[in-house]
């Protein structure tokens, strides 16, 4: 019994060791961030959830909130891991994050786009394919460096399912909150018009930080 709550004690420690260690990664540019984000490309690599679709102009419109696989965290691994599917259950997001107490660094990826944010308190940097997107605070998302161009603003509202997302002028569609979708196949977000290359990104950028977090 000795030796079994010494060896316990010890992989405890080691435990802890190992996540203060991995708090350091959540420095953008240094070494271990790198790392990181090249172990997080490597599990969504490793997910048995077969090739994603190909995205296209239709499938915003098709995302769904059904995970056809889900990985929660555990004792010795804190990655969280799913693949969201279209309406007609085909796989189009997979999705990887990893918390260090009050920070989580998230990896999602369409067949064409990859995502990484950063939260750190109430604001989150986000990266689309490796360059810096945005920063995301208060349900702002200001594009990423000086000026800070207001790209999107999630809208605040009494409805309990969907947040109103206002794009340029006017509302351009409604996210569906975490957990909150109804029916069995329950749509990601509603659009309301058409969107341009950079409104997609940025309504697609809020979507699956709602979706993942």
């Amino acid at each position: 019994m000795i030796v079994f709550f010494v060896s316990l004690f010890i992989i405890g420690i080691f435990y802890l060791v190992a996540r203060a260690i991995s708090g350091f990664s959540l420095n953008p540019g240094s070494a271990a961030w790198k790392r990181m984000v090249e172990r997080l490309r490597n599990r969504i690599k490793d997910q048995k959830a077969g090739v994603l679709v190909p995205w296209d102009a239709e499938m915003l419109g098709l995302l769904s909130l059904n995970r056809s696989v889900l990985k929660k965290p555990g004792f010795f691994d804190n990655v969280t891991e799913g693949v969201f599917t279209t309406i007609f259950h085909e796989p189009v997001l997979a999705y990887v994050s990893i918390k260090n107490g009050a920070n989580t660094v998230t990896l999602a990826r369409t067949s064409d786009r990859e995502f990484i944010y950063r939260q750190k308190g109430r604001e989150i940097e986000i990266w689309l394919n490796g360059q810096p997107f945005g920063v995301l605070v208060d349900g702002a998302l200001l594009a990423a460096g000086r000026g800070s161009r207001l790209l999107a603003q999630l809208e605040a509202g009494k409805d309990e399912t969907q947040t109103p997302v206002l794009i340029g002028n006017g509302t351009a569609a409604a996210i569906a909150k975490s957990g909150r979708g109804a029916g069995p196949n329950p749509r990601a977000l509603t659009l309301m018009r058409d969107l341009g290359p950079e409104e997609e990104n940025a309504l697609l950028a809020l979507t699956i930080q709602e979706m993942t977090r």
